[in-house]
């Protein structure tokens, strides 16, 4: 019972864990909490479930049995064909979900990424928790944990977000081709690299090797993609805000802080005080959510939907800006401009240079 109990506990906690560190990476417009919570569960749950029943039924390999080589080839013929196709599947099918019913909530590539290792975190609780739980001694599974939650920990993530980056570059994608070519890239690179991984890992010694060399590679592939979307996403909340300050809806100084990763964060309150902090707070959110909706605008088109959205969102972030409380004391002074966000960019040829006589 002890033994299940840390189980358990050893088998949600990292992965809850991971999934609040991927949750903080998106500082800008945080994907809300529910949704989060049910992509985990998604993963944690249904996908668990109904991979279980589909391996059951898949999983037998005929002829052969009883031979070494049989059970080695059915345990890769499990591990490295029925297990990724089967849960890329349905850990899939919960990241779609979320994409065909709440699309308003997909605002960038990393959001993407986002749901998509959240569907995995749920599914490596659960798959932890049963492989923990068959250890004969405590020897064993402190092993198999440091393993699983640290040296693997981040493996379903990988493969799910995968599918994830590939269904958010299809909604962007301009191409009617790119809308279907993108996420079936990223369903099928999923299931390769997790294929991959199970081949080397259920070989074992030397192999076991590759399997970690893939994993830090896919840590590697997790992070840039990460670093790549919120540098892209300051240059252009910084781009479509720098309208704002234009229009005299917002000060630059407003607008240069809600595109800074660091003063999005609450943490950034134990430098100016908690309650300024908190009164910037709404600001610096709708601040943020006006430029995203105006990115939204610029890659799928005007909807009367998103125009009246912007309106309102202008409006208010109007009034919040004269509220703001750096404005009360004069530390924001109206007048200054944006610094360019984009190198500038010659739309026409250059002049021809006058003829000298």
């Amino acid at each position: 019972m002890v033994l299940f109990l840390a189980s358990v506990f050893l088998g949600i906690v990292p992965m809850a864990v991971y999934a609040l560190i991927v949750w903080r990476l998106d500082r800008w417009e945080k994907e809300p909490f529910p949704l989060l919570l049910a992509a985990f569960l998604w993963g944690a749950l249904p996908s668990v479930l109904f991979a279980l029943i589909s391996q059951f039924l898949l999983g037998a390999v005929p002829g052969g049995e009883g031979s070494p080589e049989a059970s080695l080839m059915s345990e890769l013929y499990g591990a490295s064909i029925v297990a990724p196709f089967t849960e890329e599947l349905v850990k899939g099918f919960g990241v779609l979900l979320i994409f065909l019913f709440f699309r308003h909530e997909i605002d960038s590539v990393l959001d993407g990424l986002i749901y998509g290792s959240m569907v995995g975190f749920g599914f490596s609780a659960v798959e932890n928790i049963l492989y923990f739980s068959g250890q004969p001694d405590a020897g064993s599974l402190v092993f198999l944990f440091v393993l699983r939650a640290f040296i693997f920990g981040m493996l379903h993530a990988l493969f799910t977000g995968l599918f994830g980056v590939g269904l958010a570059l299809g909604y962007f994608s301009r191409s009617p081709i790119g809308k279907w070519l993108w996420p079936v890239a990223g369903l099928a690179l999923g299931m390769a690299t997790h294929s991959v991984h199970n081949y080397f890992a259920t070989l074992g010694g030397a192999h076991l090797l590759y399997a970690i060399a893939g994993v830090s590679c896919g840590v590697i592939w997790f992070g840039v993609t990460a670093a790549v979307c919120l540098y892209h996403e300051n240059r252009w909340i910084r781009l479509h805000l720098s309208e704002e300050v234009d229009r005299g809806v917002l000060f630059a100084e407003q607008a240069l802080d809600a595109a800074d990763f660091w003063k999005r964060s609450h943490l950034s309150g134990l430098q100016g005080g908690f309650s300024r902090a908190w009164r910037r707070h709404a600001l610096l959110h709708e601040a943020t959510k006006l430029a995203y909706l105006k990115q939204k605008e610029a890659r799928l088109g005007l909807s009367p939907s998103v125009s009246n959205g912007i309106e309102l969102l202008r409006e208010r972030v109007r009034v919040l800006s004269r509220e703001d409380p750096l404005v009360a004391t004069g530390t924001i002074q109206p007048g200054r401009r944006l610094p360019p966000p984009l190198p500038p960019t010659r739309r026409a040829p250059p002049p021809l240079p006058a003829n000298e006589s």
